[in-house]
């Protein structure tokens, strides 16, 4: 009897070790598929695909997930090169890449708005009396960047000749706004409020309705996506699917619960964001994530015209020759909220 009893008591530990933690069901360690995501910034705004490895949802879908930062001028290169499975980006630069023959697609989006603002210092009262200056937008293929550029053409400014481009950490941005290296920036929601809070001056503000169609000419703007290579899609597509199921129900998670659960998952991500809990609130109120992880026609027109005025795609290019949303109408499906 006490041989059984310890059988049993081994068998329910060995049972809790392997335990899938969102749907009860077992799940070995070393039967996981790894994958890995590449990001080239830790951004909240990516925050489906981070809650989707801490609520479980990857290992769910049978996947152990590594999410890694990727930084300089070529964040997309593991993709590319067939190192990493997945990537998180902006949509400009990977709708020109089939141009290039590499083929790429879009396959699911956290965000359904563009986030950013442009704001400049203290001696620049507008967009005009930016010429000639230094403006912080990132890295020359992303969306920050492709973000400045609409701005100043829409001011009538030459966004190739009229500003020079730094890319400063979103740490040091406050610094440099008050030193003069730079005269505006490019802020996302994570600084937002600390730069403005600081007396610098709002320029161009995307959560107004108004000012994000006259700027991108769109209400829709999906731009904190996943992308992967066509090779991947044709080999292995059941594993492409498994990861939109995952991404797309946090993002299901996300829009259900509060902000203090979703802080609290996020927590172990973003141990140095002292203001994690307004950014999430902020990111809720302006109604900037994504309710089913899709693309819409006018966003991909948006953002088909944004890479065109940037050089980053040079011809007209179909929606289905940059975006796969078989995968994620598939996911809107099939997965649910248990």
């Amino acid at each position: 009897m006490k041989k059984k009893y310890l059988l049993a008591l081994v068998s329910l530990l060995v049972a809790s070790v392997f335990m899938g933690p969102a749907t009860g069901s077992i799940v070995a360690k070393d039967e996981l598929q790894k994958v890995t995501i590449t990001e080239p910034a830790h951004a909240v705004l990516w925050a489906p695909v981070y809650l989707a490895k801490n609520l479980g949802y990857f290992e769910e879908q049978g996947l152990d997930a590594e999410i890694t930062t990727v930084q300089g001028d070529t964040p997309t290169a593991p993709v590319l090169s067939g190192k990493a499975e997945f990537g998180l980006f902006g949509p400009e630069m990977i709708t020109g890449f089939n141009e290039k023959g590499q083929g790429t697609k879009l396959i699911v989006t956290t965000t359904k708005k563009f986030p950013y603002a442009l704001v400049s210092g203290k001696d620049y009262p507008d967009i005009e009396s930016l010429k000639g200056t230094s403006i912080n937008a990132a890295d020359s293929g992303s969306s920050p960047r492709q973000f400045a550029r609409s701005s100043l053409k829409n001011a009538g400014l030459n966004p190739d000749s009229d500003v020079t481009y730094a890319n400063v950490s979103n740490p040091a941005v406050l610094a440099a706004l008050e030193s003069g290296e730079i005269s505006a920036s490019v802020v996302s929601p994570e600084i937002r409020k600390q730069v403005l809070d600081a007396g610098n001056t709002m320029l161009v503000d995307m959560y107004d309705p108004e000012v994000h169609k006259e700027i991108l000419g769109s209400e829709d703007y999906e731009m904190y996506i996943t992308f992967v290579k066509d090779d991947l899609i044709n080999e292995n597509p059941e594993l492409v699917q498994k990861y939109v199921n995952a991404v797309y129900k946090a993002i299901l998670w996300m829009n259900e619960k509060d902000v203090d659960e979703i802080v609290k998952v996020l927590e172990p991500d973003f141990s140095e964001m002292k203001n994690l809990k307004d950014v999430v609130t902020e990111m809720k109120e302006q109604n900037l994530l994504s309710e089913d992880g899709g693309f819409s026609d006018d966003g991909f027109e948006a953002i088909k015209r944004v890479s065109q005025e940037a050089g980053l795609l040079k011809e007209d290019i179909e929606k289905d020759k940059v975006i796969d949303d078989h995968f994620i109408k598939e996911a809107q499906k099939s997965i649910t909220l248990e």
